[in-house]
């Protein structure tokens, strides 16, 4: 892959590749980091982007693999945020104004896999197939994911409206 060819598909990939890190990450900074470290490994691997079938998909599953790299690197700071999320969440009562935060709240509770199915099925508007592209995983695998996902996001809310 030449240098101009490398630029034309990172000008076509950066945005997307940024807002899949934030996705994950959900937080703008390390998400720039994430976009920025992952076009590098991408330029000094440039030749394993000839081989793939897909380029995006390349792409996004090696800014995928970085981000949850970062993220294991830092799970002991996850896991205190998550912990402060849920004494605030505990505080207060739901209500309409609410929802959309609460949502994204219980989104980032769900298990990465079902997060990352919801997100780029439901957020990001791909196909089953795109999706299973994406996490490397079948496409009915992925179905699971997004339905046990929107299930247990269902009954929280369930539960929630119960109670207004």
């Amino acid at each position: 892959m030449t240098s101009n060819e490398f630029e034309k598909l990172i000008l076509q990939q950066k945005d997307k590749l940024f807002r899949f890190a934030f996705s994950i990450l959900k937080d703008s900074n390390d998400a720039q980091d994430a976009a920025q470290e992952v076009v590098l490994k991408l330029w000094k691997n440039r030749r394993l982007i000839d081989n793939a079938k897909n380029h995006e998909s390349y792409c996004l599953n090696t800014i995928k693999n970085h981000c949850f790299d970062v993220l294991r690197k830092q799970k002991h700071h996850q896991n205190y945020l998550q912990t402060n999320i849920n004494e605030q969440m505990e505080e207060t009562q739901f209500d309409a104004i609410d929802f959309v935060e609460k949502l994204k709240q219980e989104l980032h509770q769900l298990p990465v896999q079902q997060r990352m199915a919801i997100e780029l099925k439901d957020f990001q508007g791909l196909d089953y197939e795109e999706v299973s592209e994406i996490m490397e995983q079948s496409a009915n695998t992925i179905r699971v994911h997004v339905s046990r996902g929107r299930k247990k996001l269902f009954e929280i809310f369930k539960e929630e409206l119960a109670n207004v």
